[in-house]
């Protein structure tokens, strides 16, 4: 593997390894866009570590990006992150547990999609793992980290940390370049592009001067030219090249899901077609709109799943409360993230993991699955892609608990973590890499690096398409391109 790597792999290569042997302890951030090859880094620092029996600690972000890794999890599961986390947090390992010991005894921490987590996470690993290895927290014997040699890794193009109910200011605020460590990393940059392939469409989109793999990058900057349409309106929307777009017919979601899943009634039931190729759009809404569409093409009998759902009340609320909010007024609840109350499946239907169940078994929030046998109690499928490709696996259902504010309980649903995924949000297609990718853009995106991440899924322009629709005075060829300059301003974009 190390003979394989390119200039940049080996210099941050060496540079890590280095840190490891002299016990230096440096903090590292990987950069590089999509395709640049960090997950192909990562694997062979692993393997070098492995090959002199030293200890390796692999998490990323999201669940998708963990599976890609060699025992990879994800972060707020190994290392205990609390769900509600503030400048002051620590993560729950207690000294002595198999946990503390397994971080004492690691060489090695890599995390993979950085960018994606709250500061606020990062600050109380720091923390956590200073009490941990019996590192003062200030001083001059203070070291980040409790001396570890640490990898994060990602692109700043990306999404940003999800803040509900905030604003720009505060999104950004959440990002890592904000945290009291950023001066500390030593930033290796990676900018050659392995993904793409060397094929006409990447060296030439017509009618934008620049190729795919350029167009990409300069989408991701902000760099694009952009106009506006209406008065008082932001001024952030670019022309898409013609050869990407497909233009809606009467029915926009048969128009992209027939030009996505072409060949479908062939290949519906094969792991590798279905596992090179989604339709991505800003919103679950529209997702379940695609997926319902896709479902009605499978033959076969449809099996319903309804969830169980109860109130956890407070002990001193009268019973009488309960009756205000009948099972099927808890059955109407919806929330961003939780589990909906009626699922409905098929066998040889794709379907993504909500929650992580069993990390080490490949069973993380945004893996995939294809079904192969629906039970009561029990769904059986095998796993699509990463490093537990074609695993079976068994999926429970499991109860969640959900808080909001706007309602005086806790709602406690028991349903399975799953959803049909033939489309998917684009913030769930982060850290994927798929054959064909349709952009869904019945609306905008909203946020920072969503229109990057939806394009740059994909290995070629070939695979990429997207349709979009606009008001009647914008024309379908524009979207917008959200971009927070903020983002780069500790780290040159390039």
């Amino acid at each position: 593997m190390v003979s394989k790597l390119n200039t940049k792999q080996l210099e941050a290569f060496t540079l890590i390894i280095l840190s490891i042997n002299n016990n230096l302890g440096t903090s590292f951030f990987l950069y590089g866009h999509g395709g640049t090859g960090k997950t192909f880094l990562y694997n062979a620092i692993i393997a070098k570590l492995k090959s002199i029996s030293r200890i390796a600690i692999v998490v990323a972000s999201s669940g998708i990006a963990a599976t890609l890794l060699p025992n990879g999890t994800t972060a707020h599961s190994r290392f205990k992150i609390p769900l509600h986390i503030d400048h002051a947090s620590t993560c729950s390992i207690k000294k002595g547990t198999h946990l503390a010991e397994l971080i004492r005894a690691a060489s090695l921490i890599i995390w993979d999609e950085a960018p994606m987590t709250h500061r606020n996470a990062f600050e109380a690993i720091s923390r956590t793992f200073c009490d941990l290895m019996d590192i003062p927290l200030s001083g001059p014997k203070h070291k980040l980290f409790g001396g570890k040699t640490v990898v994060f890794g990602g692109d700043f193009r990306q999404t940003l940390p999800v803040i509900s109910d905030s604003g720009r200011e505060q999104t950004v605020d959440g990002f890592i370049t904000r945290s009291s460590l950023w001066p500390f990393f030593k930033v290796l940059k990676l900018s050659r592009n392995m993904r793409l392939n060397d094929s006409q469409d990447n060296r030439n989109l017509v009618g934008c001067g620049m190729n795919f793999g350029e167009w990409i990058l300069a989408l991701g900057d902000g760099r694009l030219p952009t106009k506006s349409f209406m008065a008082n309106t932001p001024s952030d929307w670019i022309e898409i090249p013609q050869i990407l777009l497909i233009y809606a017919g009467k029915n926009p979601i048969e128009s992209i899901t027939n030009d996505i899943y072409d060949a479908f009634e062939e290949q519906h039931m094969s792991t590798d077609y279905l596992s090179g190729r989604a339709i991505v759009t800003p919103t679950n809404a529209v997702v379940t709109e695609v997926n319902d569409f896709m479902l009605q093409k499978i033959p076969g009998h449809c099996r319903c799943y309804y969830s169980s759902d109860s109130m956890q009340l407070d002990t001193e609320v009268p019973q009488l409360f309960a009756e205000t909010y009948p099972t099927e007024f808890l059955n109407a609840l919806q929330f961003n993230g939780v589990l909906d109350h009626e699922i409905r499946l098929k066998v040889h239907t794709p379907i993504m993991l909500l929650r992580n169940l069993s990390p080490p078994n490949g069973l993380c929030n945004g893996t995939r699955i294809l079904i192969t046998k629906l039970g009561g109690n029990i769904i059986v499928g095998n796993i699509m892609g990463g490093s537990f490709d074609t695993k079976e696996v068994v999926i429970p259902r499991i109860i969640l608990n959900v808080e909001d504010k706007r309602w005086p309980f806790i709602l406690k649903r028991r349903q399975f973590p799953v959803r049909l995924c033939y489309g998917m949000t684009i913030n769930k297609s982060q850290g994927q890499t798929l054959d064909k990718v349709g952009v869904y853009l019945p609306k905008p995106v909203f946020s920072h690096g969503q229109l990057y991440v939806a394009a740059s899924r994909v290995r070629s322009a070939g695979g990429l398409r997207f349709l979009i629709e606009n008001e009647d005075d914008i024309p379908a060829n524009y979207t917008r391109n959200i971009v927070y300059s903020e983002a780069f301003t500790d780290i040159a974009p390039g």
